[in-house]
């Protein structure tokens, strides 16, 4: 099949009519169905069969629309990527991180990449990392910044740096807090469906305590929100602890350490290189900056 032939058939598929579809691509009706019978004619079976004045798809059209729905979204990305390139002629760059990351790190790395590239348009957008890793391998994002990754197909990963999980609550002191000494009932705790939360899991059963929060939130923002209108204590990342801190909140080490790592993802046919690797340098040193002394 001939590409028009798939913007078409596609089109058709899509709306039903050889009309509709005329006008979904902005050609005539006639044009559409001649491009339709020289498809047809070309693969040597028919495509639709008109039933009560509607095209319905024949079973060979069925079939061949599983991998020509993937070649049309390829072609929409390739539309989105001409466009933005045009809307963009100086350099655009999308970033995506989880929601503690954007409220911590990015505002300040983005305003030192600026400093830099005041040409340079920047788009942050925030998501768990499931969906950051889905929008990287649709080509959606240029980069995400994640804290803890794990292993994903067709993903290249750059540890920029490590961070330990802290103590933000009512506790105050200067020394460091036992894990073991935080009872379920005061903590705030991400699901263990969370990587972070099933490392503090783990590392609470190997202390000798169970790990059943009194209240569980999927988010480390939202666990430091709910710490700072007194609902217990939160143990996130210190990055979001630092920027989540309040009166009446104290940030504490917690022993035994538990450290995890930030990284950024890009598709590993993505070629980093100008500003992108500036960014990525100029991110690096903010989180250097903001660990803990």
């Amino acid at each position: 099949m001939r590409l028009r032939h798939i913007e078409v058939f596609h089109a058709i598929k899509q709306t039903g009519s050889i009309s509709k579809a005329a006008v979904l691509l902005g050609v005539s009706q006639p044009a559409a169905s001649k491009v339709l019978q020289h498809a047809e004619s070309s693969l040597g079976f028919r495509l639709f069969e008109r039933v009560k004045g509607r095209l319905h798809p024949t079973v060979e059209a069925e079939l061949l629309y599983v991998e020509v729905a993937k070649l049309h979204q390829g072609l929409e990305q390739l539309r989105m990527l001409s466009a933005n390139l045009r809307r963009f002629p100086e350099g655009r760059l999308h970033i995506g991180c989880l929601p503690s990351l954007g409220l911590s790190i990015m505002p300040k790395a983005i305003h030192d990449f600026r400093s830099s590239y005041p040409s340079v348009t920047c788009e942050v957008e925030t998501n768990h990392i499931e969906t950051l890793v889905t929008e990287l391998r649709a080509r959606h994002l240029d980069l995400a910044v994640t804290l803890y990754p794990g292993d994903y197909p067709g993903i290249r990963t750059q540890i920029l740096g490590e961070v330990e999980l802290v103590y933000l609550g009512p506790r105050k002191g200067d020394d460091d807090i036992e894990l073991a000494e935080i009872e379920e009932s005061e903590l705030i705790g991400l699901s263990r469906s969370d990587r972070i939360g099933e490392l503090i899991a783990e590392n609470r059963e190997a202390v000798g305590r169970t790990y059943k929060p009194g209240i569980e939130v999927q988010t480390y923002y939202l666990a430091c929100a709910f710490a700072a209108s007194g609902c217990g204590a939160a143990i996130v990342d210190e990055l979001t602890a630092r920027s989540m801190l309040r009166e009446g909140l104290f940030l504490r080490r917690i022993k035994p350490r538990m450290p995890v790592k930030i990284a950024v993802l890009t598709h590993e046919a993505h070629v980093i290189r100008g500003f992108y690797t500036d960014f990525i340098n100029i991110l690096t040193k903010t989180i250097e900056a903001a660990n803990l002394s």
